[in-house]
């Protein structure tokens, strides 16, 4: 923290100075040009091989490579690897339909008549495994169960009942 006085009226000013500001920056690795006999990138091929994708063993230049999982890759391995194999240490997102499901029955219980079913539907559309990184335990998946065919049934009792009054002339 600096205290300076305002060169035209003269009053106390406190300046705090943020380092950060004035720091220099990381530059990040810069690809060479390739000379005559050296290796080339094989996306650049005017820039220097500098790593060797550890999955297809294509050249790559530090512009090409993407670090991942502690892995140098090409882009195209990595689209492969995330997208079509979906491999559970390359997979950057993953929906929790139970989850949503049991959000539906619960913080929607007032319209359960509606998000009931939509519950049932996640649950049975996305049983299988989500292929996570995290083991998830089926405990969630079955109170959503329950609760969704409990809130199901209670509408089922709620109209047969109404009904019932209708039909004897009590309503």
């Amino acid at each position: 923290m600096l205290e300076e006085r305002c060169p035209v009226c003269r009053a106390e000013v406190t300046l705090r100075m943020y380092p950060r500001l004035f720091r220099d920056y990381d530059v990040a690795e810069e690809s060479f040009p390739a000379s005559e006999g050296e290796a080339t990138c094989s996306f650049f091929p005017e820039l220097r091989a500098e790593k060797v994708c550890e999955e297809c063993g294509c050249f790559l230049s530090s512009r090409a490579a993407v670090k991942w999982a502690g892995r140098d890759l090409c882009l195209p391995c990595l689209h492969r690897l995330r997208e079509v194999e979906r491999s559970p240490d390359y997979i950057g997102r993953v929906r929790l339909h139970d989850r949503r499901a049991l959000a539906l029955v619960t913080w929607l219980a007032p319209f359960s008549l509606f998000t009931a079913p939509v519950a049932l539907y996640l649950l049975f559309r996305h049983r299988s495994p989500s292929g996570t990184f995290i083991q998830r335990g089926g405990a969630i998946w079955w109170v959503t169960l329950i609760l969704a065919i409990g809130w199901l049934a209670a509408w089922i009792v709620l109209m047969v009942a109404w009904a019932a009054l209708i039909r004897d002339g009590f309503v």
